[in-house]
């Protein structure tokens, strides 16, 4: 009875032994399986702190991975007891990693976002058009044989380009009206549209191309000044209203920017889902197998 006892618990022994040294091999196959991410050994080699990547096992050929020049590049990988020694602090620098991404992403697609806009803002090519009063303004002044041109497309046909900034500070309420190009029908049109009830939602100034071209009276004259004694400012208009080439180079540069930052939205998104996997994956084996689990496994 006695042997049949020591025979039962030596089986028992032998069974645990066995399914201890199964359980070894499988936590140790899961952490080599982590430990030969290229982006762990990454993470253990950046430079500066106290994070640096484990020193490998005494005799043992597998250990963290050496950094290629400037400490940017993972040369090998880490076996079970580097990931072992290394893990909390794997989770942790993932979930910095993380977290930076996730901001750098906000930041990126706000920028996106802006740029989009502005894209809209200046149309698919050539000049945008006036508002709807302006043109209804010039449409109706047509009809009537009194000649006139949006304000904007005046400054793009009839103005050179070099001087389109000084017209706009000093008679911005007439680029975004009407200009009347022929100067003898000034009163005609003044007596057209009083009578025409258009009813426009916008204030539509209505003057002759003089007017528009008029000198600026020095600072200290009499008004003060286009700008200076007002106080008023002008907005900076949009390129697509009166100058075609610089909004065509606004576009390019805008389009340009957007490609080379649709790129890194895509390679950080990427990496950002790969660093919430890995972490993810960490945290599943460390629960699995806690701090000195593998060791008593292996004694």
């Amino acid at each position: 009875a006695a042997r049949s006892r020591a025979e039962l618990a030596a089986a028992r022994a032998a069974d645990a032994a066995e399914a201890a040294g199964s359980a070894y091999a499988a936590e140790r196959r899961a952490a080599e399986a982590l430990g030969a991410e290229e982006r762990l050994a990454e993470l253990l080699g950046l430079p500066g702190g106290d994070r640096q990547a484990a020193s490998p096992e005494p005799g043992s050929e597998s250990g963290p991975a050496e950094s290629g020049p400037g400490g940017s590049g993972p040369a090998g990988a880490l076996d079970a007891e580097g990931l072992d020694r290394n893990a909390e602090t794997l989770r942790e620098l993932l979930e910095e990693s993380v977290a930076a991404a996730e901001r750098q992403l906000f930041d990126l697609r706000t920028a996106a976002a802006d740029d989009s806009r502005i894209l809209g803002a200046l149309g698919d090519g050539g000049l945008l058009p006036p508002g709807p009063d302006v043109l209804a303004t010039v449409e109706y002044l047509g009809e009537h044989g009194i000649p006139a041109l949006p304000g904007w497309r005046y400054l793009a046909q009839s103005v050179d380009p070099a001087d389109h900034a000084a017209v706009l500070a000093a008679r911005p309420e007439l680029v975004d009206g009407v200009v009347i190009t022929d100067p003898g029908s000034h009163a005609r049109a003044r007596e057209v549209l009083s009578g025409a009830a258009l009813l426009p939602r916008s204030a539509v100034a209505v003057g002759t191309a003089a007017a528009l071209l008029a000198p600026v009276p020095a600072p200290g004259g009499e008004d003060g000044g286009a700008l200076g004694g007002s106080g008023v400012f002008l907005v900076p208009p949009n390129p697509a209203m009166h100058d075609e080439h610089a909004a065509d180079d606004e576009r390019r540069r805008l389009r340009e920017r957007a490609a080379a930052r649709d790129e890194e939205i895509r390679s950080l998104a990427a990496r950002l889902s790969a660093d919430r996997s890995l972490a993810a994956r960490i945290a599943s084996w460390r629960t699995g197998c806690p701090p000195g689990r593998l060791a008593e496994l292996a004694a």
